[in-house]
């Protein structure tokens, strides 16, 4: 009998370990790999970012499925209070607008109400 509740306690306690882990990852941080080369001067492809979720304004979940697959459904989220405005050179972490589970690693070079050129390869922000 001892050994059958220890094996029970034991699985009570891997399914409170899971679901806290999953809460951390989808409220809190998560650990990224950087896919691309745009950043290489500073971060390379394969580089490991702990990402802050809740800096620049936690979003809730859009999505409630089976994690790492497509299998599940969209809900209705929002966003909440932000405790840092995104500055100009900031690093931001962003799900790829046509592939949701994708996830891009770049810098900020211009904010609401900027005016961003390029010309012959220079980036001029706000005419600088």
């Amino acid at each position: 009998m001892s050994r059958k509740k220890n094996r029970l306690k034991e699985f009570k306690e891997l399914i409170i370990l899971i679901i806290v882990a999953l809460t951390i990852k989808t409220c809190l941080i998560e650990i990224y790999i950087v896919p691309t080369g745009s950043m290489e001067k500073t971060i390379l492809i394969g580089d490991m970012l702990v990402g802050n979720k809740f800096i620049y304004g936690m979003r809730t979940p859009n999505w409630i499925g089976i994690p790492y697959t497509r299998a599940g459904f969209y809900i209705p989220s929002f966003r909440f209070p932000k405790f840092k405005e995104i500055k100009n050179g900031d690093v931001v972490i962003f799900e790829f607008p046509r592939d949701p589970f994708q996830k891009y690693v770049k810098r900020c070079i211009g904010i609401a109400s900027d005016t961003i050129e390029i010309k012959k390869g220079d980036i001029y922000i706000n005419d600088n």
